[in-house]
């Protein structure tokens, strides 16, 4: 069967109802609004979809009122001679049951992967911090956006931190000067996220103080299943949000920071 090429209007989510009851200057006002969040969307640069990013610019040029008014009236005609509303119902009952089956299948697939990613014999993969002993450098970003106007927090080192993986454990470094290494017990690293695929911030939990809003260093569990699971990566790589799970905790879900160096250790230095 020949696949029907499809018309502009589709890409933006209106219907053939709506689209013949607005006057053409209104309604390319709310396509070039609907067109500017799915291009933030689907933006490479954003993580999104290159092919899809191409198919709305595309079709954004096509329906350009600005532009062609001639062509945006003859892709409206088009569409409204082609999808009929008994066609368009049926198109969206089959849109809706295919997309409760989806939510469905995801929200299983993201409560079997988190209850894989914390379980305790979960090992990672390409660092194989199991084996081999790994020293990170992070940056604290949630403490730097609590503190960082505060005077007595200005000073540089606050707001670093480092931790050793070796063997399955984590350690972490008291201080840059006293140098003692601290076992952070049942605590478990879950994985990295790409800068630019989440804000965090957003997400983390809050606490409401004299001073205002201030962010606390953890997110819940839900919603990190929610907003955030969909991006995690086994691996600890430079310049990702580092998330770790606290077995005595299991609501939460810690960001410790951004990784901003990853060395070996010396066997020597980490506790036997």
């Amino acid at each position: 069967m020949k696949k029907t090429k499809r018309n502009p209007f589709e890409y933006f989510g209106l219907t053939p109802q709506f689209i013949k009851e607005c006057d053409d200057e209104t309604l390319f006002k709310i396509i070039r609004s609907i067109y500017r969040v799915l291009q933030m969307r689907y933006h490479p640069d954003r993580g999104g979809d290159p092919k899809k990013a191409m198919e709305l610019n595309l079709a954004y040029e096509n329906i350009d009122y600005d532009k062609d008014p001639q062509r945006f009236q003859q892709h409206k005609k088009l569409y409204l001679e082609r999808l009929s509303r008994k066609t368009l119902r049926r198109e969206l009952e089959n849109l809706e049951t295919s997309h409760r089956k989806l939510t469905y299948l995801l929200e299983v697939t993201k409560e079997r992967f988190w209850n894989y990613i914390t379980a305790e014999n979960f090992i990672l993969n390409k660092h194989n911090i199991l084996d081999l002993a790994i020293k990170v450098k992070i940056f604290d970003v949630i403490s730097h956006i609590n503190y960082s106007n505060i005077v007595s927090f200005k000073k540089k080192d606050f707001y670093f931190k480092e931790f050793i993986f070796s063997k399955g454990l984590i350690y972490r470094v008291s201080s840059p000067t006293e140098r003692k290494l601290i076992l952070l017990r049942d605590y478990k690293f879950i994985g990295s996220i790409k800068r630019g695929s989440i804000e965090p911030w957003n997400l983390m939990e809050r606490d409401i103080r004299e001073e205002g809003f201030f962010l606390k260093n953890y997110l819940t569990k839900d919603t990190f299943i929610k907003e955030a699971l969909f991006y995690i990566n086994p691996e600890i790589k430079l310049n990702t949000y580092l998330f770790f799970y606290n077995f005595l905790e299991p609501n939460r879900v810690y960001l410790e920071g951004v990784a901003l160096r990853v060395e070996e250790v010396k066997s020597a230095e980490i506790p036997q």
